[in-house]
């Protein structure tokens, strides 16, 4: 039965009409994963020499499954990249969306002189 756009499939009540029950979720924020529809987002930070020469680490997902990422090149600071199959979920079926990770970079607050007359040897 429909009364003013509602379905009314509740157990009626003795002396009283069937009703819905509403529920209203909502979900807490992670520490460490943002979720955006089947997609997951997280942030990691690698250091300078990873972002240059390439990185190999793993990270702990939400349910304790341990993800490979990797990278074999130079990594931007901001950079996004896309784990396919390693999101959240989908609703009545076994695949997952995809997971996107941004990655920090994270730069020396100082340098020597001799650093910096390292770095501009092997740079320029």
């Amino acid at each position: 039965m429909i009364i003013d756009g509602l379905l009314r499939r509740g157990e009626p009540k003795v002396d009283g009409e069937s009703g819905d029950l509403k529920f209203r979720i909502r979900t807490a924020p992670h520490s460490t994963f943002r979720r955006e529809e089947n997609y997951s987002h997280t942030t990691v930070t690698i250091s300078l020499v990873q972002a240059l020469v390439g990185f190999e680490k793993t990270i702990k997902h939400l349910d304790d499954h341990l993800v490979d990422i990797s990278s074999k090149g130079i990594t931007k600071p901001k950079e996004v990249k896309k784990f396919k199959g390693e999101g959240m979920p989908l609703y009545l079926s076994t695949k997952k969306g995809d997971l996107y990770v941004k990655f920090e970079v994270l730069f020396p607050t100082a340098l020597t002189e001799d650093q910096k007359t390292k770095i501009k040897a092997v740079l320029v």
